[in-house]
């Protein structure tokens, strides 16, 4: 009795540092709502208006990322919210997701760099650079 009592008391011990790590990965990190922190806008003035480049920046600051568990992200666009699935590849930070209703492969969205989100995309008049914070 008191063998299989040691055996459950060192059983209990050995585990519960692997099951508190499995809580404390990358869900912990993520999970919350993130905002736009920055918005770097270079674009070809001869080829766009400024005031829709103001536009495009301003939408872009409008964009909040809602990671609800450790594979649910909500992307919060003005009135509309998209349900996305997300990855992040530890090695190299890169962060990828899929729109719900879609089979498709996963897109880039960004890499995370010391707490930051840094999305960037590249068009044919430019390229724009967002950095998301988490705020809550």
């Amino acid at each position: 009795m008191k063998k299989t009592f040691f055996y459950l008391i060192a059983f209990t011990i050995i585990t519960f540092p692997m099951f508190y790590a499995c809580n404390s990965g990358k869900s912990s990190k993520m999970t919350g709502v993130w905002t736009v922190d920055n918005v770097d806008a270079q674009f070809d003035e001869t080829k766009v208006n400024p005031q829709t480049l103001q536009q495009v920046i301003e939408m872009e600051k409008q964009t909040m990322l809602k990671f609800i568990d450790d594979s649910t992200m909500n992307i919060i666009m003005g009135e509309s919210t998209f349900r996305t699935y997300w990855n992040l590849d530890k090695e190299t930070g890169k962060l990828f997701y899929r729109f719900e209703d879609t089979k498709t492969n996963y897109n880039e969205l960004g890499v995370l760099i010391d707490g930051v989100i840094v999305a960037e995309s590249t068009t044919p008049v430019g390229k724009i650079k967002v950095s998301y914070k988490k705020t809550k």
